[in-house]
């Protein structure tokens, strides 16, 4: 993608912290007044960084993260009491699962309203009825 001004930076593929900071000091030295050229790249920046957290979002394996919770000690020997979706992705964490990608817990929120015989009590807790 690359920008609409020709005096601009390009954006690439990739985003690189690095790259970003060069391009935008070669626009401040190479221009008087360059506002309106840094607000589009960094509108481009911003979308393609959003583009980036969506997309490893859908590279999450589903499968795998419903397996895991399942092998949740919980989930394995459910009792009265409710497990939060805190103790969930904490247990997730501990597995080698990035939770700092954002909208990971809604992402989780799904994947454990999916399991059988789960119901939640509310936003964040849940319940495993025994069989």
């Amino acid at each position: 993608m690359t920008n609409k001004n020709q005096d601009g930076p390009a954006v690439s593929s990739g985003v690189n912290l690095n790259n970003v900071i060069d391009d935008i000091k070669e626009v401040l030295i190479k221009h008087d007044n360059p506002k309106k050229i840094l607000r589009e790249y960094l509108s481009n920046i911003e979308s393609k960084i959003d583009t980036e957290r969506m997309l490893k979002i859908h590279e999450i394996n589903r499968e795998n993260i419903k397996d895991m919770i399942l092998s949740h000690p919980y989930f394995r020997n459910p009792n009265d009491y409710g497990i939060r979706l805190v103790s969930i992705m904490k247990y997730l964490k501990k597995k080698g699962v990035d939770v700092s990608i954002p909208d990971i817990d809604i992402f989780v929120d799904e994947i454990v309203k999916s399991i059988d015989s789960v119901e939640s009590v509310e936003f964040g807790k849940y319940k495993k009825m025994k069989k």
